[in-house]
C-alpha cells in the first residue's frame, strides 16, 4: 500500500464546492416548499432522486467514466438507504407536522453528529478546541434565529409541539450524519460524481419501490402539478441533486467533517435570505444578530489553527 500523502485539491474548487453546499442546499428548502405546492413530497423526492442519479450515472459513463463494480453498489445503497432515504426522507415526512422554528433547530444538530461520528471512526480525530467552540457557536446562532418560533409553539401560539416528529427529524439527522461519515471507510468509485451517482440511484428507486408499494403514486396527477411546482422540481434537480448533492459526496472525501457540516448553519440563513427576497418574509433586527452568531461560529470553525504543523 502507498504511503504517499495525496495532494490537496485546488483552493478554487474547494471554494466553489463550498458555495454549492451553502448556497445552493440553502436555496432547496425554498424549492422543496414551492415544489409540495402542488406535488405531493414523497413521489416527488424519489422521482428528483432517480431522475438526478440517471441523468448524472449516464453523462459519466458518456464521458468514458468506468462503471461501478459490485461493492462500489453496497456503498452507495447504504449511502443512499441513510442520508437521502432515511436522512431527507424523516424531514420531509414531518414537514408539515413541525414548526419550522423547532425542525430548524434540530437540523442545527447535524454539525455535531457528524464530528462525534468522524471522532470514533477508525482512524478518525476528534475536532480541536476552536472547532468545538464554533460548533457551539453556530448552534447557539440557530437557536436565536429559531427561538421566537419555538418560544411561540412552547406557549400554544403556534401549533402545537409534536414529540414524535422531532424525533422523527433528529433519527434522519443522525442517520444523515452517520451515513456521511460511514462514506469515507465504504468501498467507492474513483470518481467522486460517480459515487453521487450511484447513491441517488439507489435513494431514487428504493424512495420509488415505496411510494408504488405503499400507494401514494396514485395521489400522483401531473395535470394538476402548477408551472411554479415544475420549475422548482427540475430546480431540486438540477441544482439541489447534480451540484450541490455532488459538491457534498465529493467534500466528504477531500474535506474535513467538522468544516464540511458547517453547512447545516449556513443554510437557514440562505433560507431566511431567500425567503425575505423572494417570498415577501420579514426579515427581523434579531434575525440579523442570530445569522452574525452563526456565520461567526463557521469562521471560527473553518480557520486555520496557529498551532497546526506545515
Amino acid at each position: 500500500m502507498s504511503s504517499a500523502t495525496p495532494s490537496p485539491p485546488p483552493r478554487l474548487l474547494l471554494i466553489a464546492a463550498f458555495a454549492a453546499l451553502y448556497i445552493i442546499w440553502g436555496s432547496t428548502y425554498l424549492g422543496i416548499k414551492i415544489a409540495v405546492e402542488t406535488m405531493p413530497a414523497f413521489p416527488m423526492i424519489g422521482a428528483r432522486h432517480l431522475i438526478a442519479g440517471v441523468v448524472l450515472y449516464a453523462a459519466l459513463r458518456f464521458a468514458g467514466v468506468p462503471a461501478p463494480q459490485r461493492e462500489h453498489w453496497k456503498g452507495g445503497a447504504l449511502g443512499g438507504i441513510m442520508l437521502l432515504v432515511i436522512g431527507n426522507g424523516l424531514v420531509a415526512f414531518t414537514a408539515k407536522k413541525l414548526p419550522s422554528g423547532v425542525a430548524s433547530l434540530v437540523v442545527a444538530t447535524t454539525p455535531i453528529w457528524m464530528v462525534a461520528a468522524a471522532s470514533f471512526r477508525p482512524g478518525g480525530s476528534a475536532p480541536v478546541r476552536k472547532e468545538w467552540a464554533g460548533l457551539a457557536l453556530g448552534l447557539l446562532g440557530l437557536m436565536l434565529l429559531a427561538g421566537p418560533s419555538l418560544l411561540a409553539t412552547i406557549r400554544g401560539q403556534a401549533g402545537t409541539f409534536d414529540p414524535l416528529s422531532a424525533g422523527l427529524v433528529l433519527i434522519g439527522c443522525t442517520s444523515w450524519a452517520i451515513g456521511s461519515v460511514l462514506g469515507r471507510d465504504m468501498s467507492r468509485p474513483a470518481n467522486a460524481f460517480m459515487g453521487s451517482a450511484i447513491q441517488m440511484l439507489c435513494a431514487g428507486v428504493l424512495l420509488t419501490a415505496g411510494c408504488i408499494a405503499t400507494g401514494q403514486w396514485n395521489s400522483v396527477h401531473i395535470d394538476t402539478f402548477s408551472g411554479r411546482s415544475w420549475l422548482a422540481f427540475w430546480y431540486l434537480i438540477f441544482f439541489g441533486s447534480l451540484l450541490g448533492f455532488s459538491a457534498f459526496v465529493w467534500l466528504m472525501r477531500v474535506a474535513k467533517t467538522s468544516h464540511v457540516a458547517t453547512y447545516a448553519y449556513v443554510n437557514p440563513i440562505v433560507a431566511l435570505l431567500l425567503g425575505a427576497s423572494l417570498g415577501n418574509e420579514l426579515i427581523t433586527r434579531g434575525m440579523l444578530v442570530a445569522a452574525g452568531v452563526t456565520l461567526a461560529g463557521v469562521v471560527l470553525v473553518v480557520m486555520p489553527s496557529q498551532n497546526v504543523a506545515a
